[in-house]
């Protein structure tokens, strides 16, 4: 019997098992997920779709989260400076 490993598309680690019913439901929100013109809120919307589908690891999904909600509050901050 051969296993294949999925490798992340970003770190080029193996991806570990991840509970299918979570990835169902990332999938799934991800679908419902409101349109946006922002290019971070559609980034977001890739991200969850390419973790649902395990094509990126657990670790660089939740690091390009962060990356991607952190710019978003940069840029609200900003906005709202008088």
């Amino acid at each position: 019997m051969c296993i294949h490993i999925k490798n992340c598309s970003i770190c080029n680690d193996p991806i570990e098992d991840i509970n299918k019913a979570l990835l169902r439901k990332i999938r799934k929100g991800a679908m419902k997920f409101p349109g946006s013109k922002k290019e971070e809120m559609k980034k977001i919307h890739a991200l969850a779709f390419k973790f649902s589908n395990e094509k990126i690891c657990e670790y660089c999904y939740l690091r390009e989260m962060a990356k991607l909600t952190t710019i978003m509050r940069i840029k609200a901050m900003e906005s709202t400076k008088p």
